[in-house]
């Protein structure tokens, strides 16, 4: 009789942990359908934005490698809808809400169902994730694409036919071409031919077979994108022209920072990774992540290891992308960690739940997950209501009641996309804007605090020249770079 009602008491606590989970996965889901963000901030998001009626690569619509998946399923979605950034954002939510089968999945490799199911939830709920894929950009869709791949690896190395090969082949040449710049998680691939031969489940004739597949799914996009540039010789030089900016001059990589290799490492880690990318910049979110982890140490110190080959890709793959997170992408953007948030975030919940845990563990568990489907509520009605910095600067100058010329950097894309009504320029030169106001003379000119940073930077004083007319301000969270912008009056005589 007692442990009749012993077993009664934990079917209840289990089916209470998944129709909490399951409740919490629906709220997060309609919320980003409710919210649906209607905002185009930054220039990326333009040129996605842009793309999806006009696919075009020389005129940055999308810029270059293209991301013709992500376009693709923001074209299929316009159909249905009368908004491309709308459309683009749809499918993101539309993809990622896919994406709970694999993370289930793999969380029930290692869990029992209802923990499978909370750690779901955790994992999906996850703020900063939930507010990029709300977004009209390739990271909320390559995320889903990501877990997708995650698990068909997985699915690979516990299949002990070499045919399974073809399906994390697949899910790679999606994953890359709806965002190339999670390549290093190829390193995939290697290790599962790896564990194939290892296993005598491969031979390297097979190897080598699979190879030539994996090369022709992904040149099923390439020759795509080369076909839409119109010649193979054009392809390659607006790559080139590409990848040199963003390695060399405008990309964030770490040979043109201007800070120390510590201070570069110090901001990934504490601020994108840990305060951005896990917490969302909440520190209630950031506390029970703390005293979760501080279980999670003890059961480290007790011994408790999870010898799964799965575990052993899962830290290959993670050491790979964080090395090129760190040195080869823009750290002012801390959607560029997400992958590895969400590797931290997954091995998190498996490492926490994988023995039994306590209910005071459990309960803690259940209460980050409602603090973050809270948070994500917040958030979303913010992102879905609040204008970026850059649209309230755009009305109030259209709103001037005189003629003005306004200098500015990254903002003109967004200008041209929301069809300013008075004159801008993006500049970047102090020579070219004092040769440029000759030809404005009589209008108001502005400058925006990137181009009048950019000239203090290159040693140029403006005591005297600017005067502050207005600051406009957004949520960090969405738009990272250009949250804050300040407007000036050059008053030079």
């Amino acid at each position: 009789m007692k442990v009749s009602m012993y077993m009664s008491k934990k079917q209840f606590n289990n089916y209470l942990l998944i129709g909490i989970s399951i409740a919490s996965i629906i709220t997060v889901f309609v919320a980003q359908l409710l919210y649906l963000n209607p905002f185009t901030s930054s220039w990326d998001q333009v040129d996605f934005t842009l793309a999806v009626n006009r696919f075009d690569l020389m005129a940055m619509q999308p810029h270059f490698p293209g991301y013709p998946y992500f376009i693709l399923g923001g074209k299929l979605v316009y159909l249905f809808m009368d908004n491309q950034s709308k459309a683009l954002t749809m499918f993101n939510i539309l993809f990622y809400g896919s994406s709970l089968f694999p993370i289930y999945k793999l969380c029930r490799a290692f869990l029992n169902c209802s923990f499978s199911f909370l750690s779901s939830a955790i994992i999906y709920s996850s703020s900063y994730c939930i507010i990029t894929v709300n977004q009209p950009m390739s990271e909320g869709a390559a995320l889903a694409a990501l877990w997708w791949y995650l698990w068909s690896l997985f699915f690979a190395i516990k299949i002990k036919k070499s045919t399974a090969m073809f399906l994390p082949l697949v899910l790679l040449s999606v994953m890359l071409g709806i965002r190339l710049s999670y390549l290093p998680f190829a390193v995939g691939i290697i290790f599962l031919y790896y564990w194939k031969v290892k296993n005598n489940s491969m031979t390297f004739r097979e190897i080598f077979i699979f190879s030539f597949f994996g090369l022709a799914f992904q040149c099923f996009w390439i020759v795509a994108l080369v076909i839409s540039e119109g010649s193979v010789l054009g392809f390659i030089k607006l790559s080139l022209a590409f990848t040199t900016g963003h390695f060399n001059e405008w990309g964030g990589a770490v040979d043109t920072s201007k800070i120390s290799f510590f201070e570069r490492l110090t901001i990934f880690l504490k601020d994108n990774i840990l305060w951005t990318g896990i917490a969302a910049k909440s520190l209630l979110t950031a506390f029970l992540y703390f005293i979760l982890l501080i279980t999670i140490l003890f059961r480290i110190l007790d011994k408790h290891k999870l010898k799964r080959p799965f575990i052993n890709l899962l830290f290959i793959m993670f050491t790979c992308y964080f090395a090129w997170s760190l040195l080869a992408q823009n750290i002012e953007k801390a959607r560029h960690a997400l992958p590895l948030v969400i590797f931290l975030v997954l091995f998190f919940c498996v490492t926490l739940f994988s023995r039994r845990a306590p209910l005071l563990i459990v309960w803690i568990s259940v209460l980050l997950l409602g603090n973050q489907v809270y948070k994500d509520l917040i958030l979303l009605k913010a992102e879905a209501t609040e204008r970026p910095a850059v649209y309230e600067m755009n009305d109030y100058i259209g709103k001037m009641d005189e003629s003005v010329i306004l200098y500015t950097w990254e903002e003109t894309r967004v200008l041209q996309y929301l069809n300013a009504p008075y004159t801008y320029k993006r500049i970047e030169t102090y020579q070219y804007f004092k040769y440029d106001l000759k030809y404005f003379q009589g209008r108001t000119v502005l400058l925006t605090d990137k181009v009048v940073q950019g000239f203090k930077t290159k040693g140029i004083s403006l005591n005297g020249k600017i005067k502050k007319i207005a600051s406009f301000h957004s949520n960090e969270l969405f738009d990272p770079v250009y949250q804050d912008i300040t407007l000036y009056k050059w008053i030079e005589e």
